[in-house]
């Protein structure tokens, strides 16, 4: 009968350790999985942030800024020549790169005219690329859009754009 009771006890102790083993596993994992939401959400308010300070400062870029080097402005001439250049979505970490004209801001997605050297200036959209991500969040900047016009002479032609960039969102 002793041994009975011992063997019992022992059982009891091995279903103790097991339990205290499964607590404290299931107590780690609960954590760790805290800590990796922290560390997604921490993770996309870095690339949130870079894409909107290269965003801020892509109009002064060479590839972009105006000849008088106006500071926030965006050469549609030298934009137009942009188009179809695959090197520029290596270039950027955006996950696209598009900027809207005054003319397509009341304009729903369908109807603005997107740009290209045919069309050019009469169009509301230039797409720079499009890496086509899933989970994608956008940053807006407003720049002036300038372009030579000849009419009597040469002059620049100044509006108001939207400069969109997008920042592919890590899920979790």
């Amino acid at each position: 009968m002793k041994q009975k009771k011992a063997q019992l006890k022992i059982q009891e102790m091995a279903f103790m350790i097991i339990a205290v083993v499964l607590f404290f596993v299931l107590a780690g994992l609960f954590i760790f999985s805290v800590f990796y939401m922290n560390m997604l959400k921490e993770a996309n308010n870095l690339r949130e942030w870079k894409t909107l300070s290269s965003a801020i400062n892509l109009a002064d870029s060479p590839e972009f800024n105006c000849v008088d080097s106006k500071s926030n402005c965006i050469d549609t001439d030298k934009l137009i020549t942009l188009f179809n250049k695959k090197i520029y979505a290596n270039l950027w970490q955006f996950s696209s790169l598009k900027i809207i004209r005054d003319s397509g801001f009341n304009k729903t997605k369908e109807k603005m005219i997107k740009c290209s050297s045919e069309n050019y200036p009469n169009c509301d959209i230039f797409l720079v690329y499009d890496k086509k991500v899933k989970n994608e969040r956008a940053i807006t900047s407003y720049v002036a859009l300038c372009r030579s016009e000849y009419e009597e002479g040469i002059y620049e032609k100044c509006e108001m754009g939207k400069l969109i960039a997008g920042n592919e969102v890590i899920a979790g």
